[in-house]
Order: C-alpha cells, then sequence, then structure tokens
C-alpha cells in the first residue's frame, strides 16, 4: 500500500491559488518532496486546468474579465 500524506487534501486549495502565499510556498516545497502530493497535484491539474477555463469562457460569455 503506497504511503499516504494528511496533505494531499491541500494539492486542490494550492492548485486553484486559494491559499495564502506562506501557505503556498510551504505546500509547494512539502510537495516537491512528497510523492503522494505530488500525484495528487497530477491528477487534479487537467480538472483545474479545465475549471479555468470554464469560467474564462463564462466570463468572456458575459462581457467580464476572466
Amino acid at each position: 500500500m503506497a504511503r499516504r500524506c494528511p496533505f494531499t487534501t491541500t494539492a486542490a486549495s494550492y492548485l486553484l491559488g486559494i491559499l495564502d502565499p506562506h501557505e503556498h510556498a510551504e505546500f509547494g516545497r512539502h510537495a516537491r518532496m512528497c510523492t503522494p502530493c505530488r500525484r495528487e497535484i497530477d491528477e487534479l491539474a487537467p480538472v483545474v486546468r479545465l475549471l479555468k477555463a470554464i469560467k474564462s469562457d463564462h466570463a468572456a460569455a458575459n462581457g467580464q474579465r476572466g
């Protein structure tokens, strides 16, 4: 069984950019050394890119900046 990390739950917040700057930097350093967190980032990244694209498309369709 693969090693689990309690910080993998932070990966989505990290990718969405909703952590404060200190937390973002701290998790980034952690993830570089933590295989489970790196895997979580790799798995979530396509979903986050899709959500950002949808948000941008929605904003453009409504005349807003995305």
